[in-house]
C-alpha cells in the first residue's frame, strides 16, 4: 500500500490501523488466496510541535508488514534498509554518524530488548532464531536518517503483523513556515524501505506545528494582564524598596508543550535522580526524554539514546532597568488567591529557578522571602539581568499556566530612562540548528516576546544638566573625564563644558552602538555653555550587529556579504545578501545558521548577531560511481541500490547507468544495461533482441515493457534519491538467464566528466523461475466443464499497467492433438479476449471479450460459454482463467489437459500436462 497523501494517526486510529493491516492478511487466508509480503506506515501518536523548537521530539514512525512466506527455520531472514527523509532538519543527538534514532523490531518488551551494537550485516536473524532487535540509526543527511539491515521476516497470510517502529525522532521546525489554526504546518516523514512492493515514498505527518507559548505581564495581583505600551507606570521620584512590580505568565497553547525530565532534583543540591525507564513500544512519555533504556551498553552511547539534559525551561530577560535597580524573582511557580501569591502545590505545575540557561540544573537558593514567597536577588548588569526557570512537574492532559512573581528596587533619582522590557521564551535558546554530539537537549530558536515591565519618569536629577546617551548606559567624556550615562551636573551658569561622544561601544556579544550626532550637535566633540536653568545632552547612537559568514571545508568555496559592512558590522535592519560560491572539485550544500537557504543565495534582514555557514562538499574524485548493494551474491530477482556522486551536486548528473555482464563490452554474453536520465527522471533498458533501447518509463509506472534477454526492469518498484552531492537509485530487477557476471557502474554529468565503466560487484544471475499453472477440476467426466486455470506469475508489471502475454488452456490426447479432435482456447492478456482454434476451417475464431454472450466460440469439437466465462487477478498476482466449456462427442474418450502462458518476461512456458479427462 503506498500514497502520496500525508498520513495522520491518532491513538486509536492507530490501533484501527493496525488491526486492519491484520484483517487484511487474515482475510486473503480465509479466501484461499495467498498475501505477498506488503508494508505500509503510519505515525504513532499525533503530537503538537512547538513553532520554535529546534530540537522539537516528534511522533514515532510504525512500520506495518503482513504476509509473504516466512523464513524456513535456519535461513537467513531477508534484511532491507529503511530510509527516512524529514521536510526540516534532523537535530537529535549523534555520535559521529550514528544517531540516537532507534528502530525495534517485533516489539519487543523492555527486558528482551537487544540492540545491534556492530555492523548491522552481522545481526541477522535465521528463521525460528531471532537476534538482536533494536538498531540504531545513521545520518543520512541533514534531513535524513537511514537504518540499514534490518531483518524483515514475512509474517505469513496467518493474520500476523511484523511491526517495526521507529523512536527518537528529533526536528528543527523552527525553521517550517509560521501558521494559524486550522491551516497549521506539518513536521512530515516520506518513508522509503527497499524490497520489491515495500514502502517507496510514503509521506507521515510526524505532528502539527503550532506556537508553544503565549507570554503576558500581570499585575503584581496576577488577576489582569498589563496593557500600557509603558508597561507599570511610576509617575513620581520616590524611592521604591522591594515592591511587587508584576507576574510574568508562561502560558501554554497545548498540553505538552512545557515538559518536565524523566528523573527528579535533589531539591537542595541539585544533584538529579536516576532516569526512569521509558522503553515500552507504545508507550506514552511525556518527558522531554524520548525512548529511553538505560540497560542498553554504552557502545554508541546507545544507553543515553533518547535522554534529555533537562526539562523545559522559560527565561525571563529584563532590559533598560532604572540606574542601581535591584530585581528579586520568585524561585518557583506561584498560584494567586485574591491578588496573594502561594507556592504552586497539591498536584499543580512546578518550575524552579536555575542558575542558568543552558547548563546543567543548578538550583538559586532563596535569599529571602516576600510577600510569603522565596524570592532570589538577580545580579542586574548593565541595567540587564536573565532569570531561567525549569520545568520540574507538568501534566500533559490540560494546557497550564505558571506564574512568577517580580519585585524591584530603584532609588528614583534615575533620568533618562526609556521603558525597561521584558523577553520572555522558551529555553534553553541555541544556535545549534542541527545534529549535534553535545548540543543541549531539549533546544529552541532565540525567538522571545518582548513586552514593556516598567517606565520611571524621565528626569529626576538632584543637579540641573543632564548628559546622557540614547541607548543609556553608554559612556560619555565630560571635560576629559569619562562617566557611564545619564550623569547629572552641577555647573555655574554661562561655564564652559567639553563633551565628547565614544565613536563605537560594543554592548554584547557581536553588538555594539555607533554614535550618530547629539541632540542639538552633529559634532563628535563640542563646546557647550551652561544655560540658565537645566538643559539635556544627549549623545544618540545606533545600533549594529555583527555578521560572520565561514566557509566549510575551508578551501572548498567562498561566501560574500553584500553590502560589505564596516568590520562585520551592520545597521539594525539593514537588509543584506549572503552569496555562496564553489571552488575546484567541490559543490554547494546550503547555507544554514541563523537563515537557512538551499539555494546559494540567501537574503536577510540584520535584527541580531547573525553567524551563517555556506556548506559546500568536497567530491573525492569528482563524478564518479560510488557503490552497489549488495556487491555480491546470487538469485533471479534483487533490489539493488546504486549510490553516484556528482563533482558540482548530483543535479549536474546527465545520466547514470548499471551493466551486469561479463565485461563492459558484455562478453559475447547476455547482459543487462540499465540507463536512467536524470533530468528526465526516467529509465531505459538495452535490448540485444531490437539493438536498441526500451524505454522511457518512469518511477512506480507499473509497465513490463523494459526487457531485454537477460533482464527486465520492475519500475514500480524502483525509485531515485537525490541527496546533496549523491544520487541513490533503487533498482528491482528480474534474471532471465543464469550467469555468473560482474556488476558496473558509470555516470555521465552535465560537464562532460564521464567515469567510465567501474567494476563494483559481483552477481550470479539465476532464472526467473516459470510460471506455475494449475487447473481445477484437474480430472473428471462431464461433458460440460468448468475449468478455472490458474497461473501463478511474479507481480512484475501486474501492478496496474495493462497485461501484456497470453494464456492457452488444451484438452487433448497430447500437445500437438494426437491425430483427435482437440478443445484449445486462448487468452489475449493485452486485449482481454478470448479465441479457440477451430480444426474445422484451421484458425482460430474470436475474439470475444470474457462475460459476453455470444456464439463465436463453437466447433464440432467444443464451445466456450463466453457469458459465464472471467478472467481475474490474486492477492499474488496469479490470473485465474474461468473456461465454462462443452466437450462435444467427437472428442469422447481419454484425454489430457494442458496448460501454456507466455509471461510478462515474453517467455513461453510450452505446454505442460495440468490433469486428465474422460470426455463421455
Amino acid at each position: 500500500m503506498k500514497t502520496s497523501r500525508i498520513r495522520t494517526m491518532h491513538a486509536s486510529a492507530r490501533w484501527l490501523a493496525l488491526l486492519s493491516f491484520a484483517m487484511l492478511a487474515f482475510s486473503a487466508t480465509a479466501a484461499g488466496q495467498s498475501n505477498p509480503l506488503q508494508c505500509d506506515a503510519i505515525p504513532d501518536l499525533a503530537r503538537t510541535l512547538g513553532q520554535t523548537e529546534i530540537s522539537a521530539r516528534a511522533a514515532g514512525i510504525i512500520i506495518v508488514c503482513w504476509g509473504g512466506t516466512p523464513t524456513p527455520a535456519g535461513q537467513p531472514v531477508p534484511t532491507n534498509d529503511i530510509l527516512i527523509y524529514f521536510n526540516a532538519d534532523y537535530s537529535g543527538r549523534t555520535t559521529g554518524q550514528l544517531t540516537e534514532s532507534l528502530l525495534t523490531v517485533d516489539e519487543p518488551s523492555p527486558q528482551i530488548q537487544v540492540p545491534c551494537t556492530t555492523d548491522p550485516s552481522l545481526c541477522g536473524w535465521t528463521g525460528g532464531s531471532k537476534g538482536p532487535n533494536v538498531f540504531q540509526g545513521r545520518l543520512l543527511a541533514k534531513n535524513a536518517i537511514a537504518f540499514y539491515g534490518v531483518p524483515v521476516n514475512p509474517p505469513g497470510d496467518s493474520g500476523a503483523l511484523l511491526v517495526l517502529r521507529v523512536f527518537n525522532v528529533r526536528l528543527n521546525v523552527s525553521t517550517l513556515p509560521v501558521a494559524s489554526p486550522p491551516n497549521l504546518p506539518y513536521a512530515v516523514a516520506s518513508v522509503a524501505m527497499s524490497g520489491s512492493g515495500l514502502l517507496d515514498g510514503t509521506q507521515v505527518s510526524l505532528g502539527t506545528v503550532q506556537s508553544s507559548m503565549l507570554a503576558t505581564l500581570q499585575n503584581a495581583a496576577g488577576d489582569a494582564a498589563v496593557t500600557s505600551p509603558k508597561g507599570v507606570e511610576f509617575t513620581d521620584c520616590a524611592p521604591v524598596t522591594k515592591r511587587r512590580l508584576a507576574n510574568l505568565r508562561f502560558s501554554e497553547q497545548f498540553g505538552t508543550a512545557f515538559l518536565q525530565p524523566n528523573w527528579t532534583y535533589d531539591p537542595v543540591t541539585g544533584v538529579p535522580g536516576t532516569p526512569a525507564v521509558q522503553a515500552v513500544p507504545g508507550g506514552v512519555y511525556n518527558t522531554t526524554s524520548g525512548f529511553y533504556n538505560p540497560n542498553f551498553p554504552a557502545t554508541n552511547n546507545l544507553n543515553k539514546a533518547g535522554l534529555a539534559d533537562s526539562g523545559t525551561r522559560l527565561q525571563a530577560t529584563f532590559s533598560g532597568l532604572p540606574p542601581g535597580a535591584t530585581l528579586y524573582v520568585s524561585t518557583v511557580a506561584v498560584t494567586y488567591t485574591n491578588g496573594v501569591p502561594a507556592p504552586n502545590a497539591n498536584g499543580l505545575d512546578e518550575a524552579r529557578l536555575t542558575a542558568s540557561t543552558g547548563g546543567a540544573f543548578a538550583p538559586v537558593a532563596a535569599t529571602e522571602t516576600l510577600d510569603g514567597i522565596p524570592v532570589a536577588v538577580l545580579p542586574v548588569d548593565k541595567a540587564s539581568v536573565t532569570a531561567v526557570w525549569e520545568i520540574l512537574k507538568s501534566h500533559p492532559g490540560e494546557s497550564a499556566s505558571l506564574d512568577f512573581p517580580v519585585w524591584i528596587s530603584f532609588s528614583g533619582s534615575g533620568a533618562g530612562l526609556t521603558t525597561a522590557t521584558v523577553a520572555m521564551q522558551l529555553g534553553p535558546t541555541s544556535s545549534e540548528t542541527g545534529a549535534s554530539d553535545t548540543a543541549h537537549l531539549p533546544r529552541f530558536a532565540d525567538s522571545p516576546i518582548t513586552l514593556p515591565l516598567l517606565t520611571a519618569p524621565a528626569m529626576c536629577p538632584s543637579a540641573p544638566y543632564l548628559v546622557t546617551t540614547s541607548p543609556p548606559f553608554l559612556p560619555v567624556v565630560v571635560d576629559g573625564q569619562t562617566y557611564t550615562s545619564p550623569m547629572t551636573f552641577s555647573w555655574q551658569p554661562g561655564s564652559t563644558h567639553t563633551l565628547s561622544a565614544s565613536y563605537a561601544n560594543v554592548t554584547g556579544p557581536g553588538t555594539r552602538q555607533v554614535f550618530t550626532a547629539w541632540s542639538d550637535s552633529n559634532l563628535f566633540v563640542r563646546t557647550i555653555v551652561a544655560p540658565p536653568g537645566t538643559a539635556t545632552y544627549t549623545a544618540n547612537y545606533k545600533t549594529q550587529y555583527q555578521v560572520n559568514a565561514t566557509v566549510t571545508p575551508a578551501g572548498c568555496g567562498t561566501v560574500k556579504l553584500n553590502p560589505a559592512g564596516s568590520n562585520s558590522y551592520y545597521d539594525a535592519g539593514q537588509g543584506l545578501d549572503i552569496t555562496a560560491t564553489p571552488v575546484g572539485p567541490c559543490y554547494f550544500v546550503d547555507i544554514s545558521g541563523d537563515g537557512t537557504s538551499t539555494a546559494p543565495l540567501l537574503r536577510v534582514f540584520v535584527t541580531k548577531p547573525m553567524n551563517f555557514t555556506a556548506s559546500f562538499v568536497a567530491t573525492t574524485g569528482g563524478t564518479k560511481p560510488v557503490s552497489v548493494s549488495p556487491a555480491s551474491g546470487s538469485g533471479s530477482k534483487q533490489y539493488f541500490i546504486s549510490l553516484f556522486q556528482a563533482a558540482q551536486g548530483a543535479s549536474t548528473l546527465r545520466w547514470v547507468q548499471m551493466l551486469v555482464a561479463k565485461s563492459p563490452d558484455g562478453g559475447g554474453q547476455p547482459f543487462c544495461l540499465i540507463h536512467y536520465d536524470a533530468p528526465g527522471n526516467s529509465y531505459w533498458v538495452y535490448s540485444d533482441i531490437y539493438g536498441f533501447f526500451q524505454g522511457p518509463a518512469y518511477p512506480r509506472d507499473p509497465t513490463d515493457t523494459l526487457q531485454s534477454s537477460a533482464c527486465a526492469l520492475d519500475t514500480y518498484n524502483t525509485s531515485a534519491f537525490y541527496n546533496g552531492a549523491q544520487l541513490t537509485l533503487r533498482l528491482m530487477v528480474l534474471f532471465k538467464s543464469a550467469a555468473a557476471d560482474n556488476i558496473y557502474l558509470r555516470t555521465m554529468d552535465f560537464f562532460g566528466a564521464d567515469s567510465g565503466w567501474v567494476k563494483n560487484g559481483t552477481w550470479t544471475m539465476a532464472a526467473m523461475p516459470p510460471p506455475a499453472m494449475s487447473v481445477s477440476p484437474s480430472s473428471g467426466g462431464s461433458a460440460s466443464p468448468y475449468f478455472q486455470a490458474n497461473y501463478a506469475l511474479d507481480e512484475y508489471g501486474q501492478q496496474g499497467g495493462p497485461s501484456r502475454g497470453w494464456q492457452q488452456f488444451l484438452v487433448a490426447a497430447d500437445p500437438t492433438g494426437g491425430g483427435q479432435p482437440f478443445c484449445y482456447v486462448h487468452l489475449d492478456r493485452a486485449a482481454n479476449m478470448l479465441w479457440m482454434y477451430s480444426s474445422d476451417i484451421g484458425f482460430f475464431l474470436g475474439p470475444v471479450a470474457p462475460g459476453a454472450a455470444s456464439t463465436k466460440l463453437d466447433s464440432s469439437a467444443c464451445s466456450v460459454n463466453t457469458a459465464a466465462a472471467s478472467t481475474g487477478t490474486g492477492f499474488n498476482f496469479s490470473s485465474d482463467l474461468k473456461l465454462p466449456l462443452t466437450l462435444k462427442a467427437p472428442m469422447s474418450g481419454a484425454k489430457k489437459l494442458y496448460m501454456r502462458t507466455m509471461d510478462e518476461l515474453m517467455r513461453d512456458s510450452g505446454w505442460q500436462q495440468v490433469g486428465t479427462y474422460q470426455v463421455p
